[in-house]
């Protein structure tokens, strides 16, 4: 039995009896056309919507499906006794279409109304009363009797149930209207406890990997909202194709098992991204590149190793190594520690050491906490011209984040946000010229993501992200700026082309969805950036640059046997038609 609310397992269609014994025509010709006369109170009346789909009646089959189409649709508008009072058969003259028509007597229109009784003594905590007061039509009964079990399978009663025990009819003053009244009795079924929780298909991933996600455990009480989550939770993990909705079994001693049915995907990804920069005057253009290498759900342990090399512009390229360690001695904890090297225009080696602890608050909500170590290294002639010494950083981060996207590779619906604060001691190793100095300094990171669909199969998608530091030096140094520009971040400028203590940038996409993992798009994209340096190489002012950019173009994410194959054509400010960035991506599974 599907842990889903249990239906009504009667209809308000079987309550009623459509009436079709009528003489039926029995010569027909191919131009025979049907004809309804919808007579109330023995008048005709004008229907306000088309009863039937017209059409030429060949065979007597035709014919009855045309009658109760049209009693379907009086039956739909609450007329339950509706029924064909006569079929008449008029010969056209000569070349003209014979026509038959249909005489339907509406019969009165009828209110519901419902009296319930509870087929035990038993004491429930929804208040079911009055979401079952009043009279509505079908749609609104239908939609409250669910509400109410609904709400029970939320108490832990998944097999409550309705059954109708008579209705009784009771006829208005004017005998235009009826009231209906449905008996009901409600049985509430038993409380349930799943005893076990059974998981089919996972012939990688360890089963009790899969049980530590579930919101449920042996012995707890069903709630229907925990159970219908479990589909989500468990896709989230990133190596599952596909989970089955749960299903709730009885064995034959009465014990309730939850059967889980999952389909394993690739759980290794390769993400490749290209991009070219044309040069301007006598300067080459070159190439750009990402490589990100992650290998997921180590030995069926959902442990993960990633990797990643990316050339961010002409001298400058970074290599990251990261392990993730889920679920840390059986708690809900999930550390991970990296490594990152960054060589900054062969002026500067940045390197960073991190742990990252993310603790699950809920469904769609991460806590987070980090400790980073960094080291700045700079060459002699960076040292020299730009004034950099060498440098350590210790920090601690703090944030949260929420997520709620339907898919993490091509979404339709949802919301992510992830706010964090950083704040640490920058210390400078004392040179011939200098003592050993120390300052505080402080970041703060917003992330949102906004994803609205609109009609199929149309997506708006709109996201914002800021940054800032703050230090207590004079001046925020270079290596403490934050970079931006290009696939990632500002399309149609090179990579990291922009810096500033205080960044933000937005994109703007129309999507139309091509596929489940497909879609072409069109982007609008603004950046804006402020730093403040010297006005010049002698006098201690400060001149400030603030700048606002902005890029346009188009895009395809196609799923292809090699992978998700993505190109991006974007145009940045005082572009022409064919000077613009081509960013390529390859996002492969494995």
């Amino acid at each position: 039995m599907s842990t889903q609310k249990k239906l009504l397992f009667f209809s308000f269609a079987t309550i009623f009896i459509f009436r079709l014994d009528t003489a039926w025509p029995q010569a027909l010709s191919d131009s025979t056309r049907i004809k309804v006369i919808l007579v109330q109170n023995g008048k005709p009346a004008r229907a306000n919507t088309k009863l039937i789909t017209p059409e030429i009646a060949k065979t007597r089959t035709v014919l009855e499906t045309a009658a109760r189409q049209a009693l379907e649709n009086l039956r739909q508008k609450q007329f339950y006794f509706a029924q064909v009072d006569s079929i008449l058969k008029r010969d056209a003259p000569k070349n003209k279409a014979t026509t038959i028509n249909f005489y339907l007597n509406s019969g009165p229109e009828f209110d519901l109304a419902t009296k319930i009784s509870l087929s035990d003594s038993s004491e429930l905590k929804q208040n079911w009363q009055r979401e079952l007061r009043g009279v509505h039509d079908e749609t609104a009964w239908l939609a409250r009797l669910n509400n109410v079990l609904t709400g029970l399978a939320r108490e832990g009663h998944p097999l409550a149930s309705f059954a109708l025990d008579s209705v009784t009819v009771q006829a208005a003053s004017n005998d235009d209207s009826h009231l209906a009244l449905l008996h009901l009795q409600l049985d509430p079924g038993p409380a349930v406890r799943l005893d076990s929780i059974l998981i089919h298909g996972n012939n990688i991933t360890k089963t009790n990997v899969l049980l530590r996600e579930l919101p449920v455990k042996p012995g707890d009480k069903f709630n229907l909202d925990d159970i219908e989550s479990i589909p989500d939770r468990l896709q989230r993990l990133g190596f599952l194709k596909s989970v089955s909705p749960p299903q709730l079994r009885a064995d034959n001693r009465g014990r309730y098992l939850l059967d889980l049915t999952v389909v394993e995907g690739n759980s290794n990804f390769l993400n490749g991204v290209a991009g070219y920069n044309p040069g301007s005057g006598n300067e080459k253009g070159y190439l750009t590149g990402l490589l990100d290498l992650k290998f997921g759900n180590l030995l069926g342990t959902g442990r993960l190793v990633n990797a990643r090399w990316e050339k961010r512009s002409r001298d400058t390229q970074e290599l990251a190594l990261r392990y993730r360690e889920p679920w840390l001695a059986g708690w809900p904890l999930h550390l991970s520690g990296g490594f990152q090297q960054l060589v900054q225009d062969t002026s500067y080696v940045e390197r960073r050491w991190d742990i990252l602890a993310e603790l699950p608050a809920g469904r769609r909500f991460t806590l987070f906490g980090q400790l980073v170590s960094e080291s700045v290294s700079p060459d002699s002639l960076a040292a020299l011209q730009l004034g950099l010494p060498e440098s350590r950083v210790a920090s601690v981060v703090a944030g949260l984040r929420y997520d709620s996207r339907d898919d993490l590779i091509n979404p339709t619906a949802g919301v992510f946000y992830s706010t964090s604060l950083e704040t640490g001691r920058k210390r400078y190793r004392p040179t011939a010229e200098a003592a050993a100095q120390s300052f505080s300094r402080k970041k703060i990171l917003v992330d949102f993501e906004w994803l609205l669909p609109i009609k199929w199969p149309q997506v708006l998608s709109l996201a914002i992200h800021g940054r800032e530091v703050t230090t207590g030096e004079p001046l925020v140094s270079i290596t403490d700026q934050i970079r931006f520009g290009g696939a990632t971040t500002l399309r149609g400028y090179r990579e990291e082309q922009f810096r500033g203590s205080r960044v933000a940038w937005s994109n703007f996409e129309y999507r139309y969805l091509l596929s489940r993992q497909s879609r072409a798009f069109v982007f609008l994209d603004l950046g804006y950036y402020f730093r403040e340096e010297p006005a010049n190489s002698t006098a201690a002012a400060l001149t400030a640059i603030d700048e606002i950019k902005r890029s346009f173009g188009l895009g395809v994410r196609l799923d292809t046997p090699l992978g998700i194959v993505g190109v991006d054509y974007g145009l940045g400010e005082g572009d022409d038609l064919l000077n613009g960035k081509v960013h390529v991506s390859l996002l492969n599974s494995f």
